[in-house]
């Protein structure tokens, strides 16, 4: 079935991914949460209560969720590529600073 698309006529199925949707929306905000984490500890001058490691370990664990869903919308047939690739990339910049920022805590 073709679709009236705006320079005419589309002769495709592909539809854009549900899942590196809502993978990108995952990382975005992780990465909402790191920056207002990193923001409320300079505040805090390195004193942060427990609610914001917490936070911390919550914003972790919905990377890994979001880099999980990001590989798994990869492999989606039928579907244009642009969010599986986008949210890969940002979900797994994201899980490797959180990682990355454990890693120097525990060192430290």
């Amino acid at each position: 079935m073709a679709r009236r698309h705006r320079n005419g006529y589309r002769f495709t199925e592909k539809t854009h991914s549900k899942r590196g949707v809502a993978a990108l929306f995952l990382s975005i905000i992780s990465i909402g949460i790191l920056v207002a984490a990193v923001v409320s500890s300079f505040d805090s001058r390195g004193n942060g209560s427990m609610y914001l490691g917490s936070a911390g370990v919550t914003s972790m664990l919905v990377g890994i969720c979001a880099l999980v869903l990001a590989v798994k919308s990869l492999g989606e047939e039928n579907s244009f590529k642009l969010f599986p690739y986008l949210s890969t990339l940002c979900s797994f910049l994201i899980t490797g600073i959180w990682v990355a920022l454990y890693v120097i805590g525990f060192l430290a």
